[in-house]
């Protein structure tokens, strides 16, 4: 790590969490909360019809115990009442049944609260408050949470927005190289505060912390709680900070090393480390040429001739795989010195109505053939069929149907995992392994001239050896029928049925 760079704390600056009935509350509990809610929608109300000397309405204090709040006269959508603190805010729901799947309550804790106490004691507050006063058993879920580094030594530049690759995993696709559509900046040239990449549900925000408190008087808490007393703050310098946030939606598709996935309470706060991890190898600022950070500014490439030439999303990949990140990246991966474990993104699962899908594949490849080629027919559509090949070569180095291959291995190879670690069940899956060989090879007949790489080859010759080393998951027939695979490959012969 660079004398330079400093991390000066990592801290969880933002949760939110639901809580859900447990099937074996009480009737007398449930009506008891039920009860809360009626008196706390009635205090709701006298806060809309009471005005302040401007006119306008305020909320009313109501205490639980040592807990002050104040009742607002408006809510959220969804639920009922909304009542705060300078700690944290609650909105309850009326429910008229005890079989109710969606939360009753919901919880924000306040960045000063997290920072001033630490996230699980901010925690353990909370849910005690649940207990004591709302619903005296319930389910806990995490439903956002905001992991935060604030950093010094490295001062962010507007060329860095240009530089920021993100890496994207699925069960369907390779890894890709891209520039961030979802991505934005705060200030100007001169005045460059930091920038924003990704949606909702999962997206890093960058920024200039030091300059926000310098705004936002109400924001100097972080100084006060996370950065002073630390040895390697220096109150001179700029700090930067880096925000991961994390949203249920996309919790749900992350899977831990335990194979279980991290929307669980516990998986979730025992995985911030590999949260972290994650997000800082999915979102990763390379240390791109100037030259190149100069072409993705204006999108195109300039040669001493003075011709130009747009930048292909093949272009941009590789500017992006010649680099390696900022010198710092890789040491910033790091939660609090520990060491991270792998989480992955759980693969999609083809559903029912896959099929259909296809058939809308097949009719938009129709109207889009008839409108470019004038024509639909044998000719046209193997011409289309070649075209596209040959492009997906000059591109990716591979054909298409290797590329296809590929990523219906990427999938299976997912799909093993999940399978064995109990997280999803695909009843078709052997089936479909056997079937897309026969598939792959058929189609191949009707593109001349398609190759197969030597890749391919190590991958089906690699997931062989898996299938006859486990007899409960074997795929194919016998010993003699898993020797002949790659023969039929090199020679484009058809698979016979398997009895």
């Amino acid at each position: 790590m660079s004398k330079d760079f400093q991390i000066i704390s990592q801290t969880v600056d933002t949760i939110k969490t639901h809580y859900k009935l447990s099937r074996s509350i009480s009737d007398k509990d449930f009506q008891s909360y039920i009860d809360i809610v009626k008196k706390i929608i009635s205090l709701k109300k006298d806060a809309q019809e009471t005005k302040n000397n401007y006119g306008s309405t305020k909320s009313i204090n109501y205490n639980f115990g040592e807990h002050k709040f104040n009742i607002l006269p408006t809510s959220i959508t969804g639920f009922s009442v909304v009542m705060q603190n300078s700690d944290f805010s609650l909105a309850l729901k009326q429910s008229t049944t005890k079989v109710n799947g969606s939360p009753l309550i919901k919880v924000e804790f306040r960045a000063e609260f997290l920072a001033r106490l630490g996230y699980i004691k901010c925690l353990n507050i909370v849910n005690q408050f649940v207990k004591d006063f709302l619903i005296s058993e319930y389910i806990v879920d995490i439903s956002e949470i905001h992991l935060a580094t604030d950093i010094q030594g490295y001062d962010f530049k507007l060329a860095d927005f240009m530089k920021m690759k993100t890496r994207m995993r699925s069960g369907e696709t390779h890894d890709e190289f891209s520039l961030d559509a979802s991505a934005s900046m705060y200030g100007t040239v001169t005045t460059f505060t930091g920038f924003v990449f990704g949606k909702g549900d999962y997206m890093l925000r960058i920024y200039n912390k030091s300059k926000e408190i310098e705004k936002n008087k109400n924001k100097s808490f972080a100084k006060i709680h996370l950065w002073d007393g630390k040895e390697n703050y220096n109150p001179d310098k700029t700090v930067w900070r880096l925000e991961i946030q994390i949203r249920r939606a996309k919790l749900k598709k992350m899977v831990n090393s335990d194979g279980s996935t991290m929307d669980n309470y516990q998986n979730c706060l025992n995985g911030i480390p590999d949260l972290w991890s994650k997000s800082m190898t999915d979102y990763e600022i390379m240390d791109v040429k100037r030259d190149d950070v100069t072409d993705l500014l204006f999108g195109q490439r300039e040669f001493k001739n003075g011709n130009t030439r747009e930048l292909t999303k093949h272009s941009i990949t590789k500017i992006f795989k010649r680099s390696k990140p900022l010198y710092f990246w890789n040491d910033l991966k790091k939660w609090n010195y520990h060491t991270p474990k792998e989480i992955k993104t759980a693969p999609k699962i083809p559903k029912r109505g896959s099929q259909e899908y296809v058939n809308n594949s097949i009719k938009s490849l129709y109207s889009t053939l008839a409108k470019h080629k004038g024509s639909v027919t044998s000719k046209t559509l193997l011409e289309a069929f070649k075209e596209a090949n040959e492009d997906n070569i000059h591109r990716k180095e591979v054909s298409l149907l290797e590329d296809s291959f590929n990523k219906q291995l990427d999938w299976m190879d997912l799909i093993d995992d999940h399978i064995t670690a109990g997280v999803c069940n695909t009843p078709d899956y052997r089936l479909l392994e056997h079937e897309i060989v026969n598939v792959v090879i058929e189609c191949d007949e009707h593109i001349k001239d398609v190759y197969y790489s030597e890749d391919i080859v190590n991958r089906i010759e690699a997931r062989m050896h898996f299938s006859q080393n486990d007899s409960q998951r074997a795929t194919f027939q016998d010993a003699e029928y898993l020797r002949s695979i790659l023969s039929r490959i090199d020679s484009k012969i058809a698979f016979p049925e398997v009895a």
